[in-house]
């Protein structure tokens, strides 16, 4: 929210500030050249920012027959002494003592659908020092090619990426996004996903749910409000829905309601809602920003 006092040079600074990280951020993809490639016979790749991601938006794909391995990407442990908000409300220590209790949460989940995790040392915004949401921006080395050479460390190659899709414009979700549109570029087939919780903050569009658009209500908006710098998607409304049967959505519950180190109370209580943790979207991205149609095999 806008400040009352701030004058129009403040806004003029802060206008101009995001032109020069946008051109910034445009000429870091324009120049990025991925080293993860892509091999059929690879393994496909679901990259999830942080210890819940993956089971909050791909629950198909983890309990599918595919062969699929998650890679945690802000999954680094931070330095112990510090503690926020979130460690004093569940009682940790510090955000190190949070941390490693958060990856232990997210590897019993990812058991249940019979899969385990890499997890990659970079930061968790959240976790660093300062909180300042422009970090990403300001700080080079926690950009496309700090990400990609991480993963490239452990995995050089790869038959499909999912990436999310960066609804709710957390900033770690959309370099992760970001990263997967410069994949896409290179010829990987990505897959953006829709991430819970933020994906539902105004519940289901009705292209997903069936149900009776509401009047003054429309989700679209909020998703494509988030999504403008994706040339390379479809149609929103094309996109892959997964209607989760009654043993799926059971078990992706259970694991959901064991992230209480991740997840706030309210968060869980909404997500416990089966309309709301029912469905999943996900968009196959065209490799030149043109859009194609969402594949609709069965897979």
């Amino acid at each position: 929210m806008k400040s009352a006092s701030e004058s129009r040079p403040q806004r003029l600074r802060r206008a101009l500030s995001r032109r020069y990280r946008g051109l910034r951020g445009a000429r870091e993809e324009g120049s990025f050249r991925p080293l993860l490639r892509y091999d059929r016979d690879a393994p496909e790749l679901l990259l999830s920012p942080h210890w819940d991601d993956a089971v909050l938006g791909c629950w198909s794909v983890l309990s599918s027959s595919r062969e699929v391995e998650v890679v945690n990407l802000f999954a680094g442990l931070p330095e112990p002494g510090h503690a926020g908000v979130w460690e004093v409300v569940s009682g940790c220590v510090d955000s190190a003592e949070r941390a490693r209790g958060r990856m232990a949460e997210d590897a019993l989940a990812l058991a249940r659908a019979g899969r385990t995790a890499l997890n990659l040392p970079l930061p968790d915004i959240s976790l660093l020092p300062t909180l300042d949401i422009s970090l990403r921006r300001r700080r080079p080395e926690l950009g496309l090619a700090a990400l990609d050479g991480a993963l490239a460390e452990q995995r050089r190659s790869a038959s499909r990426v999912y990436a999310p899709a960066g609804i709710g414009g957390h900033v770690d979700h959309v370099l992760a996004r970001r990263y997967g549109q410069g994949l896409a570029g290179a010829g990987m087939p990505v897959e953006l996903y829709a991430e819970l919780p933020y994906c539902v903050f105004h519940g289901w569009p009705a292209w997903v749910d069936g149900l009776e658009r509401e009047p003054n209500r429309d989700v679209d908006a909020y998703w494509k409000s988030f999504l403008q710098d994706v040339p390379e998607m479809p149609a929103l409304d094309s996109g892959e829905v997964t209607r989760l049967d009654a043993p799926a959505l059971a078990a992706r519950l259970e694991a959901i309601g064991g992230y209480r180190l991740s997840l706030n109370y309210a968060v869980r209580r909404l997500l416990a809602d089966p309309t709301l943790s029912g469905f999943e979207v996900r968009w196959q991205l065209s490799p030149r920003g043109a859009a194609t149609p969402a594949r609709h095999d069965g897979r």
